[in-house]
Order: C-alpha cells, then sequence, then structure tokens
C-alpha cells in the first residue's frame, strides 16, 4: 500500500505454492515505536490495506534471491508490548480477486486461451503466456455459478494449461517448456555445509499404476445418427491386451466436433499418464517456483 517500507519489520514468514494454484504468503510484522519519541507511531488502518499490493523481498547478504508481490487478503492486530505492535498479514496473488465473485455466462465461438486473457484484463492481473498447441473455438463454453477464479482453472485444465506466478505476473503455458529457467542445482546430501550455494539435498523418484486408455464420446444434434468419438491410448497399452479394465469412458465428452475433441481428449489422458511417474525433492533455494 501507501505505508513507508520503514513501517514494519518482517519477523516470520512462511510461503507456500503449488503449480496451477494460488500462493500463500504469510506473514509476521513488527511496528516499533519511532526512534524520535516526539514522532508520533502511524496509525494503521488495517481495512484500508486490504487488497492493496504488498511485497516481500528476501536477501542473501546484499543479493536479491527472491521478490514475492501480491495483494493483502487478511490482516491481524496481534497486541502490543508498549514498545512493539505485532500484526499478520496474508499476502495472495493478483488473481485471488477472481475468488471473490461468482458468475453464470456463456462464451460463443471463443478458445479458452481468449476467454483467460479475457477473465484476467477483467479483473486487471498483469498476465504473459506461451501456447505451443492450436487451441481450437468452442461453439459455446458456459460458466454457471462459478467464481471466475474456479472457471479459469476449469478451462485451464480442459486444455492442457498450468500456470505460475513470477514476480508481479502470472504466466501461463500448455507446454512444460514454458517453465524452464536457468537454475543450475547440485545435488548435496550434506545441507549444512552448502554455504552460501543453492542446492537440492533429498531427491526421491517413484511410479504408479494409472488407467491406460481413455475412450470419450458425445452427442452432435447436427448428426443425430452418428456419435462424436475420440479415443487415446498409452504406448503400453497394447501390451496389456484389448480386454484390460483399464479403460476411462466417459459418455459426455463435452465436445461435438472431432477436431475439438480430439485434443481435449488428449490432454484428459496425459492427466492420468502423469500418475504413473512422480518425484520429490528438498531445497534450500527460496528461487524455485
Amino acid at each position: 500500500g501507501d505505508l513507508p517500507e520503514e513501517t514494519f519489520a518482517v519477523a516470520d514468514f512462511t510461503l507456500r505454492e503449488r503449480l496451477s494454484d494460488l500462493f500463500t504468503l504469510n506473514l509476521t510484522l513488527v511496528q516499533s515505536l519511532p526512534a524520535n519519541p516526539f514522532k508520533p507511531k502511524p496509525e494503521i488502518d488495517l481495512t484500508a490495506l486490504l487488497i492493496q499490493e504488498a511485497m516481500l523481498q528476501v536477501f542473501y547478504g546484499e543479493t536479491e534471491q527472491r521478490k514475492i508481490t501480491g495483494i493483502i487478503s487478511h490482516a491481524d492486530w496481534c497486541g502490543t508490548d508498549g514498545n512493539q505492535t505485532r500484526y499478520t498479514f496474508t499476502v495472495r496473488p493478483a488473481l485471488w480477486r477472481l475468488t471473490l465473485n461468482q458468475d453464470s455466462h456463456i462464451y460463443h465461438r471463443q478458445t479458452v486461451p481468449d476467454i483467460l486473457k479475457f477473465l484476467l484484463k477483467k479483473h486487471h492481473v498483469r498476465a504473459d503466456s506461451q501456447l505451443e498447441d492450436p487451441h481450437q473455438n468452442r461453439e459455446y463454453t458456459t460458466q454457471k455459478r462459478e467464481s471466475d477464479y474456479a472457471f479459469f482453472c476449469r478451462l485451464a485444465a480442459e486444455e492442457g494449461i498450468s500456470f505460475w506466478f513470477e514476480d508481479e505476473t502470472l504466466f501461463f503455458s500448455d507446454s512444460h517448456l514454458g517453465m524452464t529457467a536457468n537454475l543450475p542445482l547440485q545435488y548435496q546430501p550434506q545441507p549444512d555445509t552448502a554455504h552460501g550455494q543453492d542446492v537440492i539435498y533429498q531427491v526421491r523418484l517413484g511410479v504408479g499404476m494409472a488407467p491406460k486408455r481413455s475412450i470419450h464420446r458425445d452427442y452432435n444434434p447436427d448428426r443425430p445418427l452418428s456419435q462424436v468419438y475420440q479415443l487415446e491410448s498409452s504406448p503400453d497399452y497394447q501390451a496389456l491386451g484389448s480386454l484390460t479394465p483399464y479403460t476411462i469412458y466417459e459418455s459426455y465428452g463435452r465436445f461435438q466436433q472431432e477436431a475439438e475433441g480430439k485434443p481435449f481428449v488428449k490432454y484428459r489422458h496425459e492427466v492420468l499418464k502423469n500418475q504413473t511417474q512422480r518425484g520429490s525433492g528438498q531445497s534450500n533455494c527460496i528461487k524455485l517456483r
């Protein structure tokens, strides 16, 4: 907001973030009495701070490691000892504003990226994108009693689009290539010895079973005697035999043209394939998103 930078000192913070999700930055801040006893301590109007922009900068020495920018969604006064007053603030990305409404709307003959960009512009969210796949015009797309955020997430997931945040900008992409960054990390199982270095000190990899085939059908009123049909299979499907029960069948595919349905089913099946491999790790690098 409009408060001077020296108003608060950061006592503690936690940051939780995931791909295609709203991050949550929790701040514990301290306001001390001014060094000049004749200078009054500024009054903090918590209500006036809501939805105002906030920024946390993290430094190692004099080098900035990370900058997190968002808006204040919640603010609490936590007491005073006469010399210091403690506050807690919750900071969410600007995209969080899309959770504050609910609407019903029909979008006619538009692509999903066009609808996403419209929603972001409507809520004044700074955004950029990198799209590799062609995205078909949809005859109609319905938002029914959904928040703009729930609608945004649903459409993005349907067409294989992920989103994340870099500083004050939302990025979205249908390819993992859009998420790459020049961030070399070393594997160091003893993190206590990695002074001043960004390292990964624990890695865990695994595999899992998932359905091997997806079949989606739908109905086109202009061709009532023929169903719209799309199928997507994993490479190892044939090895399991044609009678495998590991198939997802959906009779309401929510598409009326083959050209529209093919990428639609492809993205849905990729979600299933993603369950076959998983990995996790721990690092001391706050630059990781």
